[in-house]
């Protein structure tokens, strides 16, 4: 990071920082190395709002149109609950994949299903991203440090993270990008440690704060920004950062339910994503205005992107219903059907949980459905065997049409 790529007008200041380096690997002799660290002025920045809302003018009346018809949807189905979790599946997977954490649609699955074998350590690691987005949603907490804390705890529990201090900021430096390693060849360092605390206090102040000239979407696109500058853990900042636009429209009354998510739009446009992050850092000014018309653009794609792909799961739904009473199925198969929606996978045992029925009666039941098309045996086994719901399983994964 170069002092001279930020112009006169940058909104922050630059300090320095020292960074313990081993050249030679973690086993050869260390260096310390001294470089710069940005830190991020309180926002709101200083800026023409007036303007700035006269140049987004359609593209905010879109988005916030785009957001009401997801609401809408929602509003029509009622116990949208299951359609929710579908739709945080998708994103914890496309949000994991940012960070090079790949799993499968069926391996997160069966990984939110509690299974133990052949599941992959990559697709738990995916799963706990659904647990802190439903424990960031089920809280009554405002948007505040506690619950983003309590949220990257969830993130990084009982997998390779949990060495990043879980729940905790981070105690030491960190750099990002770069062609080569050191922090002298990084694209971006963020505020020294010691300067975290104060800054998360500062951004919590903004966003429970009143801001009258500035429309809440705006707001949203800045928290975004500076939550990822300020980069307050050692690990899972980019999935906490992405969550948190989905809660923070919630919290400004954009959404009824947290189900527009920004990880599929992000992986599509990342050089963009990246180097306006940069740009608003180094020069400040127009870029604000810039980054704004990208979150305006990214929610509305994805919110018509939620649309669509909720209509498929309510299609999908209806579809299995038919089916059940095509076949004169019994009625205590149509909620093991509509839990399938939240968890697509099922086995005899979670069928004796769920219907309290009998071993011989769960395995009659699950063939019926295997019959039916409704649920496909998964792991190939004589024993412990598990059928997966393939058809809900499929729209985590599916592109849209758009």
């Amino acid at each position: 990071m170069k002092n001279s790529d930020f112009q006169p007008k940058f909104p922050g200041k630059l300090v320095k920082t020292q960074f313990v380096e081993y050249p030679d690997g973690p086993l050869g002799e260390s260096r310390t190395v001294t470089t710069s660290a940005f830190v991020p002025n309180p926002l709101p920045p200083d800026a023409d709002w007036d303007a700035i809302r006269l140049t987004h003018f359609e593209r905010h009346s879109d988005t916030l149109l785009a957001l009401g018809k997801v609401n809408g949807l929602h509003k029509r189905v009622g116990n949208a609950a299951g359609l929710l979790r579908t739709l945080w599946m998708r994103e914890a997977k496309l949000s994991s994949e940012i960070e090079n954490i790949h799993t499968t649609a069926e391996g997160l699955v069966l990984a939110g299903a509690g299974r133990s074998t052949d599941v992959r350590e990559s697709s738990r690691e995916s799963w706990n991203y659904v647990r802190a987005l439903e424990h960031g949603i089920q809280s009554d907490l405002p948007w505040s440090v506690r619950i983003i804390r309590e949220m990257h705890e969830f993130l990084l529990q009982s997998v390779r993270g949990q060495k990043h201090r879980p729940g905790k900021f981070r105690d030491g430096g960190v750099y990002i990008g770069g062609n080569s390693t050191g922090v002298k060849n990084a694209r971006f360092v963020p505020p020294p440690a010691d300067h975290v605390p104060d800054l998360m206090h500062e951004l919590e102040k903004f966003v429970n704060a009143e801001h009258e000239k500035i429309p809440p979407l705006f707001a949203v696109a800045m928290t975004h920004y500076q939550f990822e500058t300020i980069h307050p853990f050692s690990d899972g900042n980019g999935r906490i950062g992405r969550v948190l636009i989905s809660r923070s429209m919630v919290k400004e009354g954009l959404l009824e339910h947290p189900v527009v998510y920004m990880s599929a739009y992000i992986n599509e446009h990342r050089k963009r994503y990246v180097d306006l992050l940069l740009r608003i850092s180094q020069e400040g000014g127009d870029a604000w205005s810039d980054w704004i018309g990208f979150i305006l653009d990214a929610i509305r794609t994805q919110a018509l992107d939620t649309i669509w792909r909720s209509e498929e799961l309510i299609t999908l739904k209806s579809r299995f219903h038919d089916v059940l009473k095509a076949d004169d199925a019994p009625t205590r198969l149509f909620p093991v059907v509509d839990d399938l929606f939240s968890t697509p996978a099922l086995n005899v045992a979670d069928l004796i949980d769920k219907s309290d029925i009998s071993k011989t009666t769960a395995g009659k039941d699950i063939a019926r459905l295997e019959r039916l098309g409704i649920l496909r045996e998964y792991t190939g086994k004589e024993r412990e065997r598990d059928w997966l719901a393939q058809e809900v399983v499929d729209i985590i994964s599916k592109e849209s049409d758009s």
